[in-house]
């Protein structure tokens, strides 16, 4: 029998020889046959020598991978709920999410074995599993070669699943405290499924460069398309000279990125001659896409641009702009997608908003989280008596119902008793000749209560100063929204998560302090 929610073993039965998965780090390709066989291996080594059961919780921190995707197919083979850390954090702060979720076991690489002895002091697991070949592991952990090598290809013990047990753990970026782990539900991959095939087909090919830990690498795009039965090119991380070479290799027929990663491709010195003919379009995500990348990957390439908005705990996509869009309604998320619920609330009374008026965006239906992980006080209040979530995005729509992210109820600021969106005086400093990236924080004013100040990065080879930068802004917003200081840096390098999105967060704590 083979279980409904076990995605390989029916793509081994539908298209047994299409081509699955690619590695571009080692060049290994995967047939949905072959792909299924060596995720079978994983979950019969969970079943069978460690006791693995339903429920039960898997920890990665690995560099994407094959390895990667067969341990997440192994787990869920076995209805264990995939885990996946962040590699980017330090040992001490992997501990405390280790402890929150007391997995079963833990899979690491070669890069992550550094780190992996610091947590084997930290943190009690049983079984810890190295992804790396023999002579790259760490004090009693087992090797992933020598599991492979050993563990059967047949189907492992059916095991009895429905559309509300957790398929994985997708932790948030939390701003005090622990981030959050939202629970991803059976039912909420299928309706994510649904929404994305609005934009997908079965023979697709897709590179995949986003970090698995995050829900962009796992959920967005490649769990749907190997649904669809299509091919995911895997990279190791985001690199711009492989992603063109991938792309000029494999020919793809889309992929998603960031807008800072677009404009790192269209400055390359190869750009112009990226073969991008295999391309139906590009999607881009996580803030608004300026019009001149817009326009400059059509102009060169007649490549067209979707775009979209999502968030680990609901979709994850939950709003899609199509091509023909992209610039009437440049810097709109879109509208709605299928099976999703969207309004916009006064976030004070909870009114409902009309067309132009920002609010705060909530969303309901069957995508929406069950809730976090181990958070039982919290998620108490996740819903409200009539089902909606609230997300915390201050957002407005226009009279033809396209919305628009204004900022997060987080970043907004107060100054002289006016609310300031950081992101609304970066769409004007985005404009600017000079700038090639800005973005703005509220810093304590002993006359205002706050003020904005604007960190921004130059164009290779400009100079600019404070002044010039703020008389900018001078007929294109009101006074009190105008910056009052303005700091430069060489890169938002430091700043970006895996996500790739800046972590305003940190910007706080590095330039928001009161100038004396």
């Amino acid at each position: 029998m083979v279980n409904q929610f076990d995605y390989l073993s029916k793509r081994d039965v539908f298209s047994p020889e299409v081509e699955a998965l690619v590695d571009v780090e080692t060049g290994r390709r995967y047939t949905y046959r072959v792909f299924n066989e060596r995720a079978n291996q994983v979950a019969n080594f969970l079943q069978k020598e460690i006791g693995f059961q339903k429920g039960d919780r898997l920890c990665i921190i690995a560099q994407n991978s094959l390895e990667y995707w067969e341990t997440f197919f192994g787990c869920q083979k076995c209805g264990g709920i995939f885990s996946p850390l962040n590699w980017r954090l330090v040992a001490r702060e992997l501990a405390g999410l280790i402890d929150d979720l007391t997995p079963s076991a833990l899979f690491f690489d070669r890069d992550m074995a550094k780190v992996a002895s610091e947590l084997k002091t930290l943190v009690s697991i049983e079984h810890w599993i190295s992804l790396s070949p023999e002579g790259e592991q760490i004090d009693d952990s087992l090797s992933y070669e020598d599991i492979m090598n050993n563990a059967p290809s047949s189907p492992p013990n059916v095991v009895n699943l429905s559309y509300e047990d957790p398929m994985g753990i997708v932790f948030t970026g939390g701003t005090t405290g622990l981030p959050k782990g939202a629970m991803i539900t059976y039912r909420h991959v299928a309706f994510n499924t649904l929404n994305t095939i609005r934009d997908i087909l079965p023979a697709d090919v897709y590179i995949n460069h986003l970090p698995l830990f995050h829900v962009g690498g796992l959920y967005v795009y490649a769990i749907p398309l190997f649904i669809l039965g299509g091919k995911v090119i895997q990279m190791k991380r985001w690199d711009l000279d492989t992603l063109i070479d991938v792309i000029n290799k494999e020919k793809p027929n889309f992929f998603f990125a960031v807008p800072t990663q677009y404009r790192m491709l269209m400055n390359h010195s190869n750009f112009e001659s990226v073969n991008f003919s295999s391309v139906r379009f590009l999607t881009s995500g996580g803030e608004p896409l300026p019009i001149d990348i817009i326009r400059t990957f059509r102009e060169k390439h007649g490549v067209k641009f979707k775009q979209g908005f999502g968030m680990t705990e609901v979709g994850p996509g939950c709003f899609a702009l199509d091509p023909w869009d992209a610039e009437q309604k440049i810097g709109s998320i879109g509208t709605p997608n299928f099976f999703i619920d969207a309004k916009v609330v006064d976030p004070e009374t909870g009114k409902d908003c009309s067309a132009n008026e920002v609010g705060e965006l909530l969303f309901r239906g069957p995508t929406v989280t069950i809730g976090y992980w181990n958070r039982p006080e919290l998620n108490k209040t996740l819903l409200d008596e009539d089902g909606w979530f609230k997300t915390g995005d201050m957002v407005y729509f226009d009279k033809e119902g396209y919305y628009y992210v204004v900022d997060r109820v987080k970043d907004m600021f107060i100054s002289g008793g006016e609310n300031v969106y950081p992101r609304e005086i970066e769409k004007v400093l985005e404009q600017h000749p000079k700038i090639a990236e800005v973005q703005v924080i509220g810093v304590p004013d002993s006359k205002w209560g706050e003020v904005g100040r604007a960190i921004v990065v130059l164009k290779p080879g400009q100079e600019a100063t404070e002044k010039e930068i703020i008389d900018f802004c001078k007929d294109k917003l009101a006074k009190f929204k105008i910056p009052k200081s303005v700091v430069p840096i060489d890169s938002f390098t430091p700043y970006i998560s895996g996500a790739g999105k800046i972590l305003k967060r940190k910007l706080q704590e590095d330039y928001g302090q009161e100038e004396k």
